[in-house]
């Protein structure tokens, strides 16, 4: 099991929507987490961020819920639907081989990006998050110049890191790394879908930004009945009946759990 700390009203969400939200990296808290990177990459990662540590957190509890009156939500690592990618063909651009991940093909080929990792490849989906002072060099030890040409060596690797600063958050993560393409309606792509994928390269290169701020993806739903559900140490009585309420509508009311540190904390 791994978990998660957030508001009630995410949890809410995430019952009734059966997803997971996927944040671009470059809009998490970390403000300096994506220097050594070169800057085409910028807007390219998603994550969800997570902890393995059982051991409840307080600086968890502080930063990612209200007022330590959100929740801890835990679910088993292997929480997402599988979803089968058969091989395809279509305009040259399609897919070789079949594959199994997070997302469909429609979701993995959209009109804005391509997400380029699946299960197939373990280390590119989930790990967890090493914290070093000289997390910057290794993120440029990903990246090699030749001329004017920036060749990725290492992409899987981009996401691995974090100052030592943040090592309190014992992290461990979910990836899905995006190669922006340009808007159909750009003057090189002129509404061809197949000049789009063809051009594949020319929006990250170029520093051509992603436009979406966020992927959601899909949660088994009969992991997601089993989920087990933490109230924040300074929760009230109204927001156990909220949770108690929503739990018993999605999932089951007797995984809810108060928190260990509850009278402990002022």
């Amino acid at each position: 099991m791994i978990h998660h700390y957030t508001s009630l009203q995410n949890l809410a969400l995430i019952l009734h929507s059966k997803k997971l939200r996927f944040n671009r990296l470059d809009r998490m808290d970390d403000t300096k987490e994506l220097d050594g990177m070169e800057q085409f990459f910028f807007t390219c990662i998603f994550g969800s961020s997570w902890t393995e540590s059982a051991e409840e957190s307080i600086p968890l509890w502080k930063m990612y819920t209200p007022n330590m009156q959100g929740v801890r939500i835990s679910l088993p690592i292997d929480m997402f639907q599988k979803k089968k990618v058969d091989a395809f063909s279509e305009e040259n651009y399609g897919l070789a081989v079949s594959y199994v991940g997070p997302l469909s093909r429609e979701e993995t080929f959209t009109d804005y990006y391509i997400v380029i990792n699946n299960f197939d490849y373990p280390n590119s989906f989930y790990k967890k998050v090493t914290y070093v002072d000289n997390y910057a060099d290794l993120y440029k030890q990903c990246f090699k110049k030749d001329d004017n040409e920036i060749k990725i060596t290492n992409t899987f690797n981009l996401g691995s890191y974090k100052h030592t600063r943040w090592s309190f958050q014992d992290e461990s993560r979910f990836l899905l790394y995006t190669n922006p393409l340009l808007p159909l309606d750009h003057h090189l792509v002129n509404g061809s879908k197949f000049q789009q994928m063809q051009l594949a390269s020319y929006a990250p290169m170029n520093n051509i930004p992603n436009r979406n701020n966020y992927i959601d993806v899909d949660i088994d739903e009969d992991k997601l009945k089993g989920i087990t559900v933490t109230l924040g140490p300074l929760s009230n009585f109204a927001e156990e009946v909220l949770v108690y309420s929503l739990l018993e509508k999605y999932a089951s009311n007797e995984c809810l759990r108060k928190s260990s540190l509850q009278g402990l904390i002022r």
